[in-house]
Protein backbone atom coordinates (compact mmCIF):
# COMPACT_ATOMS: atom_id res chain seq x y z
CA UNK A 1 0.00 0.00 0.00
CA UNK A 2 1.36 3.47 -1.14
CA UNK A 3 1.08 6.17 1.19
CA UNK A 4 0.11 9.47 0.17
CA UNK A 5 3.25 11.74 -0.26
CA UNK A 6 2.44 14.22 1.90
CA UNK A 7 1.38 12.09 4.53
CA UNK A 8 1.95 12.95 8.15
CA UNK A 9 1.56 9.53 10.05
CA UNK A 10 2.17 5.78 8.55
CA UNK A 11 -0.26 3.44 9.04
CA UNK A 12 1.13 2.01 11.74
CA UNK A 13 0.88 5.41 13.93
CA UNK A 14 -2.46 5.62 12.48
CA UNK A 15 -3.18 2.46 14.06
CA UNK A 16 -1.95 3.51 17.43
CA UNK A 17 -3.99 6.45 17.47
CA UNK A 18 -7.15 4.67 17.18
CA UNK A 19 -5.93 2.53 19.84
CA UNK A 20 -5.01 4.86 22.18
CA UNK A 21 -7.33 7.04 22.37
CA UNK A 22 -10.08 4.49 22.62
CA UNK A 23 -8.73 2.16 25.00
CA UNK A 24 -6.33 4.40 27.28
CA UNK A 25 -8.88 7.66 26.61
CA UNK A 26 -5.55 9.79 25.68
CA UNK A 27 -6.58 13.01 24.70
CA UNK A 28 -6.41 14.45 21.14
CA UNK A 29 -4.42 17.02 21.81
CA UNK A 30 -1.81 14.70 24.10
CA UNK A 31 -2.04 12.65 20.58
CA UNK A 32 -0.81 15.50 18.27
CA UNK A 33 1.72 16.14 20.67
CA UNK A 34 3.19 12.85 21.05
CA UNK A 35 3.13 12.00 17.32
CA UNK A 36 4.45 15.87 16.88
CA UNK A 37 0.78 16.49 13.44
CA UNK A 38 -1.85 18.77 14.51
CA UNK A 39 -4.68 18.26 15.96
CA UNK A 40 -6.94 17.94 13.15
CA UNK A 41 -4.71 15.33 11.63
CA UNK A 42 -5.77 13.23 14.85
CA UNK A 43 -9.05 13.92 14.84
CA UNK A 44 -8.97 13.06 10.88
CA UNK A 45 -7.92 9.79 11.47
CA UNK A 46 -10.19 8.81 14.78
CA UNK A 47 -13.29 8.91 12.37
CA UNK A 48 -12.03 6.95 9.73
CA UNK A 49 -12.96 3.46 9.36
CA UNK A 50 -9.54 2.29 8.06
CA UNK A 51 -5.91 3.28 8.61
CA UNK A 52 -5.30 3.44 4.44
CA UNK A 53 -5.09 6.94 2.62
CA UNK A 54 -8.64 7.36 0.29
CA UNK A 55 -7.73 7.67 -3.78
CA UNK A 56 -6.47 10.59 -5.07
CA UNK A 57 -8.39 9.72 -8.56
CA UNK A 58 -11.02 11.72 -9.92
CA UNK A 59 -14.56 10.14 -8.87
CA UNK A 60 -16.78 9.95 -12.62
CA UNK A 61 -20.00 11.43 -12.14
CA UNK A 62 -20.56 11.35 -15.41
CA UNK A 63 -24.71 10.65 -16.09
CA UNK A 64 -25.12 8.01 -18.89
CA UNK A 65 -28.05 10.06 -20.87
CA UNK A 66 -30.34 7.40 -22.07
CA UNK A 67 -32.79 7.74 -24.97
CA UNK A 68 -35.65 8.13 -22.97
CA UNK A 69 -34.27 10.73 -21.01
CA UNK A 70 -32.96 12.79 -24.37
CA UNK A 71 -36.40 12.46 -25.97
CA UNK A 72 -38.22 13.56 -22.30
CA UNK A 73 -35.89 17.06 -22.92
CA UNK A 74 -36.69 17.27 -26.50
CA UNK A 75 -40.73 16.79 -25.89
CA UNK A 76 -40.74 18.92 -23.25
CA UNK A 77 -39.14 21.66 -24.20
CA UNK A 78 -41.05 21.27 -27.69
CA UNK A 79 -44.46 21.90 -25.69
CA UNK A 80 -42.93 24.50 -23.61
CA UNK A 81 -40.34 26.77 -25.53
CA UNK A 82 -40.31 29.19 -22.54
CA UNK A 83 -39.12 26.94 -20.03
CA UNK A 84 -35.10 26.97 -19.65
CA UNK A 85 -32.70 23.98 -18.44
CA UNK A 86 -33.75 24.30 -15.03
CA UNK A 87 -37.59 24.05 -15.10
CA UNK A 88 -36.99 20.87 -17.43
CA UNK A 89 -34.99 19.40 -14.82
CA UNK A 90 -37.41 19.90 -12.10
CA UNK A 91 -40.66 18.80 -14.19
CA UNK A 92 -38.81 15.74 -15.46
CA UNK A 93 -37.14 14.87 -11.77
CA UNK A 94 -40.30 12.75 -11.04
CA UNK A 95 -40.07 10.45 -13.97
CA UNK A 96 -35.75 10.90 -14.14
CA UNK A 97 -34.37 10.87 -10.65
CA UNK A 98 -31.22 11.82 -12.67
CA UNK A 99 -32.50 14.48 -13.90
CA UNK A 100 -29.92 17.82 -13.82
CA UNK A 101 -29.92 21.09 -15.72
CA UNK A 102 -26.75 20.61 -16.69
CA UNK A 103 -27.65 17.29 -19.24
CA UNK A 104 -30.58 19.21 -19.87
CA UNK A 105 -28.55 22.17 -21.64
CA UNK A 106 -26.27 20.15 -23.10
CA UNK A 107 -29.02 18.31 -25.04
CA UNK A 108 -30.76 21.06 -25.72
CA UNK A 109 -27.73 22.81 -27.34
CA UNK A 110 -26.40 19.48 -29.19
CA UNK A 111 -29.91 19.55 -30.41
CA UNK A 112 -30.36 23.21 -31.47
CA UNK A 113 -33.09 24.08 -29.17
CA UNK A 114 -31.39 27.02 -27.22
CA UNK A 115 -31.68 30.23 -27.98
CA UNK A 116 -29.80 33.32 -27.49
CA UNK A 117 -31.67 35.73 -24.94
CA UNK A 118 -32.89 38.65 -27.05
CA UNK A 119 -31.07 41.15 -27.15
CA UNK A 120 -32.32 45.03 -26.43
CA UNK A 121 -32.96 47.26 -28.94
CA UNK A 122 -30.73 50.23 -28.62
CA UNK A 123 -32.59 53.29 -27.99
CA UNK A 124 -30.89 56.85 -28.90
CA UNK A 125 -32.61 58.65 -26.58
CA UNK A 126 -32.70 62.41 -27.97
CA UNK A 127 -33.14 65.77 -26.01
CA UNK A 128 -36.39 67.41 -26.69
CA UNK A 129 -35.64 70.51 -28.36
CA UNK A 130 -38.33 72.76 -28.32
CA UNK A 131 -39.28 76.23 -27.91
CA UNK A 132 -39.84 76.82 -24.64
CA UNK A 133 -35.91 75.24 -23.51
CA UNK A 134 -32.65 76.44 -23.41
CA UNK A 135 -29.09 75.13 -22.07
CA UNK A 136 -27.13 76.36 -19.50
CA UNK A 137 -23.10 75.65 -19.86
CA UNK A 138 -20.54 76.47 -16.62
CA UNK A 139 -16.63 76.42 -17.95
CA UNK A 140 -14.01 76.78 -15.05
CA UNK A 141 -11.21 78.50 -16.83
CA UNK A 142 -7.78 79.95 -15.39
CA UNK A 143 -7.76 83.50 -14.44
CA UNK A 144 -5.94 85.64 -17.82
CA UNK A 145 -3.55 88.60 -17.09
CA UNK A 146 -1.30 87.46 -14.89
CA UNK A 147 -3.92 86.81 -12.30
CA UNK A 148 -4.37 83.96 -9.46
CA UNK A 149 -7.23 81.41 -9.37
CA UNK A 150 -10.23 81.18 -11.75
CA UNK A 151 -13.03 82.37 -14.05
CA UNK A 152 -15.89 80.74 -14.78
CA UNK A 153 -17.52 81.35 -18.48
CA UNK A 154 -21.61 81.06 -18.30
CA UNK A 155 -23.23 79.80 -21.59
CA UNK A 156 -26.96 80.09 -21.94
CA UNK A 157 -27.93 78.33 -25.54
CA UNK A 158 -31.48 78.88 -27.13
CA UNK A 159 -32.25 74.78 -28.02
CA UNK A 160 -34.60 75.84 -30.75
CA UNK A 161 -32.30 78.59 -32.19
CA UNK A 162 -29.29 77.32 -31.23
CA UNK A 163 -28.56 81.38 -30.41
CA UNK A 164 -26.00 81.61 -27.55
CA UNK A 165 -25.67 84.22 -25.22
CA UNK A 166 -22.12 83.82 -23.06
CA UNK A 167 -20.82 86.07 -20.27
CA UNK A 168 -17.15 85.92 -18.66
CA UNK A 169 -17.63 85.69 -14.76
CA UNK A 170 -14.94 86.25 -11.19
CA UNK A 171 -17.44 84.45 -9.21
CA UNK A 172 -19.80 81.22 -9.63
CA UNK A 173 -22.39 81.98 -7.18
CA UNK A 174 -25.82 81.07 -6.84
CA UNK A 175 -26.75 84.77 -7.28
CA UNK A 176 -23.77 85.32 -10.07
CA UNK A 177 -25.65 82.49 -12.07
CA UNK A 178 -29.61 83.92 -11.50
CA UNK A 179 -28.36 87.22 -12.48
CA UNK A 180 -26.58 85.72 -15.72
CA UNK A 181 -29.44 83.50 -16.57
CA UNK A 182 -32.05 87.27 -16.25
CA UNK A 183 -29.79 88.83 -19.01
CA UNK A 184 -29.43 85.48 -20.81
CA UNK A 185 -33.41 85.46 -21.16
CA UNK A 186 -33.83 89.43 -22.18
CA UNK A 187 -31.14 88.97 -25.23
CA UNK A 188 -32.02 85.37 -26.33
CA UNK A 189 -35.19 85.20 -28.61
CA UNK A 190 -38.68 85.08 -26.87
CA UNK A 191 -40.31 81.42 -25.81
CA UNK A 192 -43.81 82.21 -25.67
CA UNK A 193 -44.01 83.65 -29.29
CA UNK A 194 -47.30 83.52 -30.94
Amino acid sequence: MKLHKNAALSIRQRDEVRRLHIQQRVSVRKLAKRFGVNATTIQRWLHRDSSLDLSTAPIDHATVVTPDYRAAIIDHRETNPSHGPITIAEHLREQFSFAHRGTVQHILKEEGLTKPPPRKPKTHKRIPVGRHRIQLDLQQLPAVGGEKGFEYKLSAIHLATRLKYSEIRRDCTSRSVADFLRRALDRLPPFFSS
